[in-house]
């Protein structure tokens, strides 16, 4: 029984793992560094909710919220994103950047779908429809165990970081997609750490996502 068990386990893995695979994005090595992250906030007891900038298809909050919606700790999974397509750029942004406005708009209803679809609770989960400058005001989450970041322009990134980052919990996680791809978004988030005296320690995923832990050690202020 336990064979059959653990082979039907193994199938189902698959078969999310692949439903997952064609919404995202992001590849293999990134969808498990988010992975990891959603299961150590619970295996360290972090408290706090899960809040993911940026969502497009769904495929790194399907990650996510599969493992946060069933917490012991009682997790909500905040999905913010205008499903409109990309926002206007500023020249912080670099070429190529401009080619990108308006692009990748989605259906939440369908992100939604993909969610139920690959295990997620959806009574634990938020869906907030929206460009970040009008929805992020709307919304109090008092304490966020991880924060990712996919946000890709200066001032998205900025807004982000700006109206989550103290919610984060101590020992909690900031994921960045797209820090070592965009200008902007690198720009944004140095920008930040000067200015709160930040010095956490940047983890390297892969050439353009990094994660950072929230220590006390990294607060100088």
């Amino acid at each position: 029984m336990s064979w059959l068990a653990d082979t039907l386990k193994t199938w189902h893995e698959k078969r999310v793992a692949r439903l997952i695979r064609r919404k995202s994005m992001i590849d293999a090595v990134r969808a498990a560094s988010l992975l990891e992250l959603a299961q150590r906030i619970d295996a360290e007891q972090i408290a706090g909710d899960v809040v993911e900038c940026g969502v497009y298809r769904g495929g790194s909050a399907a990650t996510m919220a599969r493992v946060a919606t069933h917490s012991p700790m009682r997790r909500t999974v905040w999905l913010f994103d205008s499903f409109q397509g990309m926002p206007p750029v500023t020249e912080a942004d670099g070429p190529g950047a401009e080619d990108w406005v308006g692009a990748l708009a989605y259906d939440a209803r369908k992100v939604e779908k993909l969610l139920r679809r690959t295990g997620a609770d959806l009574s634990r989960v938020r869906i907030v429809e929206g460009f970040f400058a009008d929805t992020f005001r709307t919304v109090e989450i008092p304490r966020i165990a991880l924060l990712n970041v996919d946000s890709d322009w200066y001032e998205s990134v900025k807004l982000c970081f700006e109206r989550f980052y103290d919610a984060v919990a101590p020992g909690g996680f900031v994921s960045i997609d797209d820090y070592g791809t965009w200008p902007g978004c690198r720009k944004a988030v140095d920008e930040f750490f000067v200015k709160r005296g930040l010095n956490h320690k940047m983890n390297r995923v892969d050439e353009t996502a990094f994660w950072f832990q929230k220590t006390e050690g990294g607060e100088t202020r």
